[in-house]
């Protein structure tokens, strides 16, 4: 009979907390566990990035928290639109969800 052997081992994989937890934008639903107050307390708490808040009377989203230095490339109105059509349609108004944006800007100055 041959003796029973064993091994242990561990993997670790580490990488810095990233405060906050989300990055460019946050949509929170209606009806969601976490109100918009309580998540605006918390990020004053936990980073000097300034967000703004935008409400919605929507039946699905209650509110969008976005980094103001986006709104500088993009204007809010446009901010909202896109949220209403592409994200309205796959949350629901229990849902938080993230979003990262990439916004482009592109300038066309003319010959002189």
């Amino acid at each position: 009979m041959s003796e029973l052997q064993t091994k242990n081992g561990l993997v670790a994989r580490i990488t810095e907390y990233q405060i906050p937890p989300f990055r460019d934008a946050l949509v929170l639903g209606r009806e969601a566990s976490i109100g918009c107050h309580a998540v605006r307390r918390a990020l004053s708490l936990l980073v000097k990035t300034p967000f703004t808040h935008i409400e919605l009377d929507d039946e699905v989203i209650g509110d969008i928290l976005i980094r103001e230095n986006l709104l500088r490339r993009m204007p809010q109105e446009q901010v909202v639109a896109f949220v209403l059509e592409h994200i309205k349609p796959m949350m629901g108004a229990e849902e938080v969800l993230q979003v990262d944006l990439d916004i482009e800007v592109t300038m066309i100055v003319p010959t002189l």
